[in-house]
C-alpha cells in the first residue's frame, strides 16, 4: 500500500503509475535488443526456432505480438498495412499497454500491495498472463514451451527491469505528489 505517511488516493496513484509506465516502456524498448543479443550469445536458437511468431523482436519485428494483433485488427475492416505501417501501429500499441500496465499498477499499489518487490514480481505476473498465456491463446505468438531459450532471457528479463522501472518512477512522483 500506499507508504505509511502517504493517504492512500487512486488518482495520485494512476498518476504516478502513469508516469512510470511511460518509463518504464521506453526502459524495456532499450533493453529488448540488449537483452537479446545477450540471450542468442549465451543460447543461440536455431534459424527455425526465430521464426516462430513473437521470437525475433530485431529480425521480425512483423511477426511480434502487437505487430500481428495490428495487422488481424484491419483485416478485419478490409485494411492492408504496409510494413512500415504495422510497424507503426505496433508501437502504439506497445506504448499504450505499457503506459497503461503502469497507470493499473500505480492504482493497485495504492489499494494493495503490489509494490512489494519493487515492481518485480508484478512485472513477473504481467508477462505470465501476456505472454505465458493470452497471447499463445490469441495465435499472436507461439507457446511459450516452442520458444527458443534466448526468448526467455530477453522476453522476460524485458518484463522484469520494465516492472522495476515502473515502479522507481511511480515512487518518486507518488512522493512528490503527496
Amino acid at each position: 500500500m500506499a507508504s505509511a505517511s502517504l493517504r492512500p488516493s487512486l488518482w495520485k496513484g494512476a498518476v504516478a503509475g502513469l508516469a512510470g509506465g511511460l518509463v518504464g516502456t521506453w526502459v524495456k524498448s532499450q533493453a529488448e535488443p540488449v537483452l537479446q543479443d545477450l540471450g542468442e550469445r549465451w543460447f543461440p536458437p536455431t534459424h527455425a526456432e526465430k521464426e516462430r511468431p513473437g521470437a525475433d523482436v530485431q529480425g521480425h519485428p512483423d511477426r511480434m505480438p502487437p505487430s500481428t494483433l495490428a495487422q488481424e485488427a484491419t483485416d478485419v475492416v478490409g485494411v492492408t498495412l504496409s510494413r512500415d505501417e504495422t510497424l507503426e501501429a505496433q508501437g502504439a500499441i506497445h506504448w499504450a499497454f505499457g503506459t497503461s500496465a503502469g497507470v493499473a499498477y500505480g492504482v493497485l499499489a495504492e489499494v494493495s500491495d503490489a509494490e512489494v518487490g519493487f515492481g518485480v514480481p508484478a512485472a513477473a505476473v504481467l508477462f505470465a498472463a501476456t505472454h505465458g498465456t493470452t497471447l499463445p491463446a490469441a495465435d499472436l505468438q507461439a507457446d511459450p514451451d516452442r520458444m527458443p531459450t534466448a526468448w526467455w532471457v530477453w522476453e522476460l528479463d524485458s518484463h522484469l527491469v520494465y516492472g522495476f522501472a515502473v515502479d522507481l518512477v511511480r515512487r518518486g512522483v507518488r512522493r512528490a505528489l503527496g
